[in-house]
């Protein structure tokens, strides 16, 4: 992540040691190694989520499921006007 040499972190050391003092320098670098370690897990879980998408995203589509219609229900005739009863009852009687 960070191109730094062995001078650079001996002075960025040095910096710390100054301004922070040597009683708070141990804890300071304590939670800093603990930020940097959940950042690396945060960034590694983000990858791996990452490539699992363009994976799936890179396969073939899975088959679709073979969807049967279903038929509607048949309601019982009740005396309406436009229920199945009525179109029978009408076509015996112009046959009588």
């Amino acid at each position: 992540m960070f191109s730094l040499g062995g001078g650079e972190v001996l002075v960025i050391l040095l910096v710390a040691l100054i301004v922070l003092g040597p009683d708070k320098l141990p804890e300071a670098a304590r939670k800093i190694g603990n930020v940097m370690g959940e950042i690396r897990r945060m960034s590694s879980g983000f990858q791996n989520e990452m490539r699992a998408a363009i994976e799936d995203a890179g396969r073939a589509e899975p088959p679709k499921p073979n969807l049967e219609p279903v038929p509607d229900e048949q309601k019982p005739a009740t005396g309406d006007v436009d229920g199945p009863g009525s179109r029978s009852q009408a076509s015996d009687d112009s046959a009588a």
